[in-house]
């Protein structure tokens, strides 16, 4: 059914419908592969591998973005939201899993800070793919704590967590990756801007944000802060 629609696309020049129904079928396929890897803590010595591997295939719409020259090849935004933050939890998941195995005393912190590092990388970008809601005169909200989220560019659960899984990822980079080299040569796909990230500055601002809101527009929504709080601290007081 894809590639008859892709055919048919293709033929009208319109891609982008086509990029669409291949990136939600990425999304679909690897769903179970990545819940199962999850459930499963990540098991065996290929489990690395096999994130390295999902991450590749949920970059691959974006790859064939940045391949095109078409202007009007584009993807929808909750699409590439979704691409973004399933690579950024997955990466998030698989340095809880095994900072915590291993109690921190990592076996490999080089390959565990480039985990660090694409994470924050796809997190922070998912974050700042739309714009915050500008509220002025010309704008009217009759649900005040909504309008004060879409201001700060909260416009999901996914958003607000995407802020927490940031900032403990920069807390672990600074804590437990503070003598890897920052611009590791050995990355999950090829240098981007996520290289050399100041994860101290990075921290300090989502976890600032995460606070504000858990405890503003969604007080009593059942998001903890103690957590977030105690990193902030030591983001706070950590001098580099």
């Amino acid at each position: 059914m894809l590639s008859d629609k892709c055919q048919e696309e293709a033929q009208s020049s319109d891609r982008s419908s086509c990029l669409g129904l291949y990136s939600q079928a990425l999304l679909d396929i690897t769903f179970l592969e990545e819940n199962q890897l999850v459930d499963e803590e990540f098991p065996g010595d290929d489990s690395l591998q096999k994130v390295r591997e999902l991450v590749q295939i949920l970059s691959e719409p974006e790859r064939l973005l940045g391949e095109s020259h078409q202007q009007t090849l584009v993807l929808d935004i909750e699409v590439v939201e979704c691409l973004l933050w399933r690579r950024g939890a997955l990466l998030y998941m698989y340095c809880h899993t095994v900072g915590e195995r291993e109690r921190w005393e990592l076996k490999d912190p080089g390959t565990f800070h480039q985990c660090l590092q694409d994470g924050v990388y796809y997190l922070r970008k998912m974050l700042h793919i739309r714009s915050p809601i500008q509220l002025d005169d010309n704008v009217s909200f009759s649900d005040l704590s909504t309008a004060t989220l879409l201001e700060k560019g909260i416009f999901s659960d996914n958003h607000v967590l995407a802020l927490m899984y940031c900032g403990e990822m920069c807390y672990w980079a600074l804590r437990y990756c503070r003598d890897v080299e920052q611009n590791s040569p050995h990355r999950l796909e090829p240098p981007t801007p996520n290289q050399g990230l100041h994860f101290k500055d990075i921290g300090e601002k989502v976890l600032d944000t995460y606070v504000g809101v858990c405890e503003g527009s969604l007080s009593g929504q059942g998001w903890n802060t103690d957590n977030a709080k105690k990193i902030l601290q030591y983001l706070k007081e950590d001098m580099v």
